[in-house]
């Protein structure tokens, strides 16, 4: 079985896996802007329709993301923030069925087909949306793990502490009983990572995996304040806490977010079909997510990431590239950025400040 295939047309992101922040600071994205991206779960598209980029184009080859990302376009036009709250907050809509009653007609012949089976995923007495989706599978098996390893509390412990000497001891004690369990297995058996969304090309770039586990768990329970981490702490407690949410779920940004949605436009693609037909000035800014570890895996896909890269260089307006890879030094980076960027590898030690803090590099190409 095929497992990329088995996942080509599920869910697999709930929530889009990149600290927003890092990303609009690093490509400078302004009113100008016209930005080419992934779609994957869209959050990033919201953060950037209320940073007033001027034109925002999603493309992605699941159309169930898209089905996502449609969704969550038509609750915000429709509703007001309670109600978009209820589902992408909380994950929990006490009358799902009846703002699905209205909300079905109004999407997409695709999109309508795929929320009128799945709707159930916002039922309050279900799990919660976002332990639905391959992700979310993977979260609620971790989480079993966790509770098997017996190290729930100390978890819980390090997550609320500040002290940073207790942490460092408390981390201590918290990786030897996981490390010594045996269902620390679970959390790098290939099987489990696909439902995280790693295909095997970046299962095997990432390097020994429980060092890579040792150093995520580190950075994220040691030396950043996870209590405060919107990405994690949303698959620890299930919903997201209103008092750190990202930007696009407070309610102080909701109206502003209703009036700038519209500057996003979805296309089921690939991003190489974008740009063979895009006019060659349509956009200053791409954000390629971890597009291209995708491709780097055998050689039919290594020839469509060489011409991606060949219709990238010739587009003269785009001003900056941005993508992450479980690669620390990217392999095709020289041979396909040519001379047309200059290119900057950010190792993940060197940005100890993203929330997410799963890639090995983030890579940014400016011209």
């Amino acid at each position: 079985m095929s497992l990329p295939n088995l996942f080509s047309k599920k869910l697999i992101y709930t929530i889009s896996w990149e600290d927003v922040r890092i990303d609009t600071k690093l490509l400078e994205l302004d009113h100008s802007s016209s930005i080419l991206t992934i779609a994957s779960a869209g959050d990033h598209l919201l953060n950037y329709s209320l940073e007033g980029v001027r034109n925002i184009h999603a493309v992605d080859i699941n159309p169930t993301q898209l089905h996502l990302v449609e969704l969550k376009k038509l609750i915000i036009s429709a509703y007001d923030f309670g109600v978009y709250w209820s589902f992408f907050g909380l994950g929990k809509v006490p009358d799902y069925k009846y703002y699905f009653e209205r909300l079905l007609p109004e999407l997409t012949p695709e999109s309508r087909s795929f929320w009128k089976r799945k709707k159930h995923l916002f039922d309050p007495l279900g799990k919660g949306f976002y332990r639905y989706g391959t992700t979310g599978w993977l979260s609620r098996l971790l989480l079993y793990s966790i509770q098997r390893m017996g190290v729930v509390e100390i978890i819980n412990k390090l997550m609320h502490n500040e002290n940073l000497d207790y942490k460092k001891i408390q981390f201590e004690t918290l990786w030897l009983k996981m490390s010594q369990h045996s269902a620390i297995s679970w959390w790098i058996h290939p099987w489990v990572l696909y439902l995280g969304g790693i295909p095997q090309v970046q299962q095997q770039s990432i390097g020994p995996l429980l060092t890579f586990l040792k150093d995520t768990l580190y950075t994220l329970l040691v030396e950043q304040q996870l209590s405060q981490n919107p990405y994690w702490r949303l698959y620890w407690d299930g919903c997201y806490n209103p008092k750190f949410a990202p930007k696009h779920l407070q309610e102080k940004y909701f109206e502003r977010l209703k009036k700038s949605i519209f500057r996003i436009t979805l296309n089921h693609s690939s991003l190489l079909h974008a740009l063979k037909n895009s006019r060659s000035d349509a956009y200053s800014h791409v954000n390629l997510l971890d597009h291209q570890d995708w491709l780097y895996k055998n050689r039919k896909s290594v020839t469509e990431l060489k011409e991606t890269w060949d219709k990238l260089n010739k587009y003269k307006s785009i001003k900056k590239i941005l993508f992450r890879s479980s690669y620390e030094t990217v392999p095709w980076i020289d041979s396909l950025s040519s001379k047309s960027f200059n290119v900057t590898q950010i190792k993940r030690k060197e940005l100890k400040v993203d929330q997410v803090y799963s890639y090995s590099s983030t890579n940014l190409l400016s011209r």
